[in-house]
């Protein structure tokens, strides 16, 4: 009741339906309503920009009064992160061309896409880069934390990063799936002398995915720590019962995963692989 409470104060948010709420903080209400240019009001604000930004989810208008937007995407997990970036008033609005349209606060931006560096079992990541409504260029990327924090610029936000992957542990031993968000400013040169590179390789008749992820390697470097996700990875009815009774006929059953351990092993229990 009081994160919805200090939402709506914030901003009437036409999207958000208060039964649809699933990241329940009042404090983010609190930090998002701080005082303009307060540093946490500005670190949560590009959080919640990056997960409306970063995905390559399809956005559908159900009619009504007020309409409704829903997310059509290949994971449900990125579904989930960009429906609540829209109930926290950073909503993904549709697509325009190679500009995304999206409502923040009630204010609509327009955003060019420029390159789209898509996820794979191998890449454990996915990145897009940004022109932003005041012209410079943004890298933001999401996936997984090692990945994420070996690609961090050395040396800097030590505090946070020591935060965050506590905060990270703890989700995973409850049983969570995490992400780390990051993103990193582009000097306009260097991204058009690294767009030539990625134009090649993504003509490339031999190889093109290895030579696509080497490529995307060279500019996710030096990122800077947003923040991290956590969600539940909610199984289909039946599986616990279905995996149990294939165990008790003696068939072995294995389950592959890569997420952290402390993942893997919370979901081999609530899917009764482990007794």
């Amino acid at each position: 009741v009081e994160m919805l409470q200090r939402l709506r104060q914030l901003h009437d948010n036409p999207y958000l339906k208060d039964e649809n709420l699933t990241f329940v903080s009042p404090q983010y209400a609190a930090d998002l309503g701080g005082a303009s240019g307060d540093v946490q009001k500005q670190a949560v604000e590009s959080f919640m920009a990056a997960l409306a930004l970063c995905h390559t989810v399809v956005t559908e208008r159900i009619p009504g009064d007020p309409p409704q937007i829903e997310f059509k995407a290949q994971s449900p997990d990125e579904a989930a992160l960009v429906a609540t970036a829209r109930d926290c008033g950073f909503t993904a609005v549709g697509r325009s061309g190679d500009s995304l349209l999206v409502n923040i606060m009630g204010e609509e931006r327009s955003y060019r896409i420029l390159n789209i560096l898509e996820f794979n079992s191998t890449r454990k990541r996915m990145s897009v880069i940004v022109q932003m409504p005041d012209g410079t260029i943004r890298l933001l990327c999401k996936g997984a934390d090692t990945v994420i924090y070996s690609r961090l610029a050395p040396g800097q936000q030590r505090e946070l990063r020591d935060i965050t992957s506590q905060h990270l542990e703890t989700f995973a031993q409850e049983g969570l799936r995490v992400l780390c968000v990051a993103e990193r400013i582009l000097d306009e040169e260097f991204y058009r002398e690294w767009s030539l590179k990625h134009d090649v390789a993504a003509a490339a008749i031999v190889d093109r995915e290895e030579k696509l992820d080497e490529v995307a390697g060279i500019i996710e470097q030096d990122l800077m720590l947003l923040g991290g996700t956590a969600i539940e990875d909610r199984l289909q009815d039946g599986v616990p019962d279905t995996i149990s009774l294939l165990a008790d006929a003696g068939i072995k059953l294995w389950v592959l995963t890569g997420d952290k351990i402390e993942t893997a092993i919370n979901i081999g229990y609530s899917c009764n692989l482990l007794n």
